[in-house]
């Protein structure tokens, strides 16, 4: 398995395996990612801003996360973040069971040979399975920080990791 920058011939796989990641949430109950965001639209801006990425096999595409080198929600917290160049890193998702340590590894990887210091993340508070991914990396809680979704401010709990 190797990570590559994702490209408009990834977006078919992309959106199949964001429509899994909303299932899988839905029925896990939470209610992240459940209205329009993220889609296609989304996806399509990240590719075209170089911003995607994806673990494949071969031929076969596994998993997607976009980086970028800010967030303005985190902005509440910049006095407790202990990195200077990180990646933040978005619409992580995989299309199966136990492929999220194998991503967030080659993620980490990507970002130290860019001479990244830190990574940061923010996930929903009952999104479970991304807090025990984040946990397993050892990625320290920060604070808590809103989102715009649909209109509403929603509460997410931002993440950063020393690498």
């Amino acid at each position: 398995m190797k990570i590559r920058r994702a490209n408009v011939n990834d977006l078919a796989s992309i959106l199949k395996i964001l429509q899994g990641a909303k299932k899988s949430l839905r029925l896990d109950g939470v209610d992240q990612w459940q209205k329009s965001n993220p889609d296609e639209n989304l996806i399509r801006g990240q590719i075209s801003e170089r911003r995607g990425l994806v673990l494949v096999e071969g031929e076969k595409l596994l998993a997607y996360a976009a980086l970028s080198k800010y967030e303005i929600t985190y902005k509440v917290h910049e006095d407790k973040f202990l990195g200077s160049n990180y990646f933040v890193i978005h619409t992580f998702m995989v299309g199966r069971p136990g492929l999220g340590k194998v991503f967030m590894k080659e993620l980490i990887g990507f970002a130290k040979a860019l001479g990244m210091d830190s990574l940061r993340i923010d996930t929903h508070m009952d999104n479970f399975r991304m807090r025990r991914l984040l946990d397993k990396f050892s990625f320290v809680y920060i604070g808590p920080i809103k989102i715009q979704e649909e209109g509403v401010l929603k509460g997410r709990l931002c993440f950063e990791l020393m690498i």
